[in-house]
């Protein structure tokens, strides 16, 4: 899917964004992406070396936005994440047009370190710019449990759903939808979503929160006891009810 947004020879430091006149950033640059094709291994000794090495080049042109990527993309493998962003916020703002790379990397980083807001802003560029592409679509509804919106979340899911191909994406977006649609109150609809993906979420925490609250207020509405049951024993497979967001722990009452 990303090969059609983006040359694959970007990473052979191709096709550039913001190509350098300067001779030594030049250089620099064309140094790193020897290094980065070298270290198969992803050593992170080699890619803090080679982040310093884009970042050396970055400090010989200032408006290479090429280097600040690569600066930042292998600082996010090293887990330094307060520096991946400055580099990759500052790549995506002096990028002379939209790069699908750039918003992707940017996004995700912003929503592993819980800055919701922002990685929601540019998944909203990403479904603006690469209409043809899910992930700003997907990046939209996975924040909407955070944000709130949970309708537009819906919206944007299902969206993203039509526009996958494989088969795990497209089960990925129920288990998403399933959430968004309990979150919502529309339960009867949630626990429909959420059955169609039981058999590869069974375990996970997110599915058995949800699950379980889905069925929880059917079986009230409905006066239905042994879905309540069902509920029940879905909610004793959450080993750490601490995991359970604080809004949604008092809606738990068998």
């Amino acid at each position: 899917m990303c090969n059609q947004i983006y040359s694959q020879g970007y990473f052979d430091g191709k096709d550039l964004n913001c190509p350098t006149e300067n001779l030594e950033a030049k250089r620099l640059f064309e140094s790193g992406i020897k290094i980065l094709h070298l270290n198969v291994n992803l050593d992170p000794k080699n890619i803090d070396i080679n982040a310093n090495i884009f970042a050396k080049a970055v400090e010989q042109d200032t408006t290479f936005c090429d280097a600040y990527f690569f600066t930042g993309y292998l600082l996010n493998l090293n887990k330094r994440y307060k520096e991946a962003y400055a580099f990759l916020s500052v790549a995506d703002m002096l990028s002379v047009k939209p790069s699908f790379l750039y918003k992707q990397n940017l996004a995700s980083l912003c929503f592993k370190v819980g800055m919701y807001e922002e990685a929601r802003k540019t998944y909203q560029e990403l479904s603006v710019k690469f209409p043809t592409s899910p992930e700003g679509f997907y990046g939209i509804a996975a924040t909407s449990p955070m944000i709130g919106d949970y309708k537009n979340g819906i919206e944007n899911i299902i969206k993203a759903e039509n526009k996958y191909t494989d088969n795990k994406t497209k089960t990925q977006c129920n288990l998403i939808k399933g959430i968004l649609l309990t979150l919502d109150g529309q339960n009867l609809e949630a626990k429909n979503t959420l059955e169609k993906v039981s058999w590869k979420y069974n375990n996970d925490i997110n599915f058995n929160i949800h699950y379980s609250l889905a069925l929880l207020k059917l079986s009230d509405l409905n006066n239905d006891k042994k879905m309540k049951k069902k509920a029940k024993r879905i909610y004793s497979r959450i080993k750490n009810k601490n995991y359970i967001p604080p809004d949604l722990q008092s809606e738990f009452k068998f």
